[in-house]
């Protein structure tokens, strides 16, 4: 059966990565440009895009010399919005809390987002938070979430042109 992954290596079938070392690279660098010296990340479950995006969090803040506690790093399943919230309440109740918080995905931001609110703490004012993949629902929010847009439509198509490639051409 031909088949054609998007973030996700299997079997040594096809795939069609979006560059998540470089994505992380530019959240992180932002975050620092903004101000941020106290950047957690609470990132999903192991897989090669989370392998990817960590380490690159923290090659980024090592060379912005950037100390990250290890109690600033989580782990919630992506689009997970009950993990990354519990999450995020144990990151704000620190002794010496994070001033932003990336987050694996925008939807799991959202877990975040209500747990911030849940806890009296208003975005950007006390905390600011990052998402991950610009997803439509990121720009209604108020304020706005920070994001990283991918190009969700140029993956698609070359996985959509990859794989009528296959079954063409097996």
């Amino acid at each position: 059966i031909p088949l054609v992954t998007i973030d996700h290596m299997f079997n040594n079938r096809i795939s069609v990565m979006s560059d998540n070392v470089g994505g992380m690279k530019q959240l992180v660098e932002y975050a620092y440009e903004k101000g941020h010296r106290k950047i957690a990340y609470i990132h999903g479950l192991d897989s090669t895009v989370t392998r990817e995006r960590l380490m690159s969090f923290y090659r980024t803040a090592e060379k912005l010399g950037l100390e990250i506690p290890d109690e600033y790093i989580k782990e919630a399943p992506y689009r997970g919005t009950k993990g990354t919230g519990e999450c995020t309440k144990e990151l704000l109740k620190l002794d010496n809390p994070p001033t932003c918080i990336l987050y694996p995905d925008d939807f799991a931001s959202l877990g975040g987002l209500n747990a911030i609110s849940e806890m009296g703490l208003r975005v950007p004012e006390d905390i600011s938070v990052i998402g991950y993949d610009g997803i439509r629902i990121s720009r209604h929010l108020s304020p706005k979430l920070t994001t990283l847009k991918q190009d969700t439509e140029s993956i698609g198509r070359t996985a959509g042109e990859k794989l009528i490639s296959l079954i063409e051409q097996p």
